[in-house]
C-alpha cells in the first residue's frame, strides 16, 4: 500500500503558496468586493432612510393639506350663511320699504278718491238743486 498523503516539505510549500493565494485574493478580490457591499449597504440604508424621511414629510404635508382644506371650507360656509343672511334682510328691507309704499299709495289713493267723491258730491249736490228748480219751475208754470 501506498500512501496517498506524503508529509514532506512539498506539504509544506503546498500550505505556504495556499496561504500566500489567501493574502493576494483578500487584497485583490475580497477587500475591494466587499468594500463595494459595504457601499451598497449604506447607499441602501441611507435611501431607506431618505424614504422614511419622505413619508414623514409627506404624511405632515398631506396633514397640513387636510387642515387647510376644512379651514377654507369652513370659511366658505361662514361666508356664505354671511352673504345669505344679508341678502335675507336686504330682501325684508326691501320688502318692508315696498310694503310701506304701497300703504303710502293707498292711503294717497283713497285720499283721492274721497276727495273726489266729495267734489262729486258737492257738484252734484249743485245739480240736483238745479234739477229740482228747473222741475219746480215746471211744475209752477
Amino acid at each position: 500500500m501506498t500512501n496517498i498523503i506524503s508529509i514532506n516539505h512539498t506539504l509544506f510549500i503546498q500550505m505556504a503558496n495556499f496561504l500566500i493565494l489567501l493574502f493576494i485574493l483578500n487584497i485583490i478580490l475580497y477587500k475591494p468586493l466587499l468594500s463595494k457591499i459595504k457601499e451598497r449597504i449604506e447607499t441602501v440604508e441611507n435611501m431607506l432612510k431618505r424614504a422614511d424621511e419622505l413619508k414623514k414629510e409627506a404624511l405632515k404635508n398631506q396633514n397640513e393639506y387636510t387642515t387647510k382644506i376644512k379651514e377654507a371650507e369652513s370659511q366658505a360656509k361662514e361666508r356664505y350663511a354671511k352673504i345669505i343672511d344679508e341678502t335675507l334682510k336686504e330682501k325684508e328691507e326691501r320688502l318692508a320699504e315696498q310694503q310701506k309704499r304701497a300703504v303710502e299709495e293707498i292711503d294717497r289713493f283713497e285720499k283721492d278718491v274721497k276727495k273726489q267723491i266729495e267734489r262729486e258730491i258737492e257738484s252734484s249736490k249743485d245739480y240736483s238743486i238745479e234739477i229740482a228748480n228747473k222741475i219746480f219751475r215746471q211744475i209752477v208754470e
